[in-house]
């Protein structure tokens, strides 16, 4: 197992000098059975100039994180909190677990929930929802109506 603060393997360097990032993950993960959120991120802190050190191991991490969470997912307890739609309690728990400020907590948590939305109603991350709702069509017959009448009272 590769352990946090180790230079990375000669192959693994010499795929990146070559520019061949994806490469050099697959050689990290294979070589070490590392997952490839792990290999990325250490294969970024090189990249980065970052030593690999300052990457939290999982003796850092709080208890209930997974190494993705300590990158930029949220521990299930947030989730709960947040699919039973008690979003203020999904941002204190993220505070508490992670350590960050309230803003940061809720934009997560914000973003959380927008995706949590997208993927019941089957949207795919980036894609738009086509509903359209019935003020919308109220709206639209009601300019229409307007237009017709216009026309018809300006005698043509």
């Amino acid at each position: 197992m590769f352990k946090t603060g180790e230079p990375l393997p000669p192959a693994v360097l010499a795929a990146l000098a070559q520019g061949r990032t994806i490469d050099a993950i697959k050689q990290l993960r294979e070589a070490h059975g590392l997952s490839l959120k792990e290999a990325k991120d250490l294969v970024d802190a090189h990249t980065q100039a970052r030593p690999a050190a300052a990457l939290p191991s999982a003796a850092q991490r709080p208890t209930g994180f997974s190494a993705s969470t300590a990158m930029g997912s949220v521990p299930d307890t947030v989730q709960h909190a947040l699919a039973q739609g008690n979003k203020i309690e999904a941002i204190r728990l993220l505070r508490d677990h992670a350590g960050i400020g309230l803003k940061e907590a809720k934009d997560r948590v914000d973003a959380l929930d927008v995706s949590r939305q997208r993927h019941a109603e089957g949207l795919a991350p980036g894609e738009v929802s086509h509903k359209t709702g019935a003020m919308t069509w109220v709206a639209v017959a009601a300019i229409v109506a307007l237009i017709a009448f216009a026309y018809l009272r300006s005698g043509a």
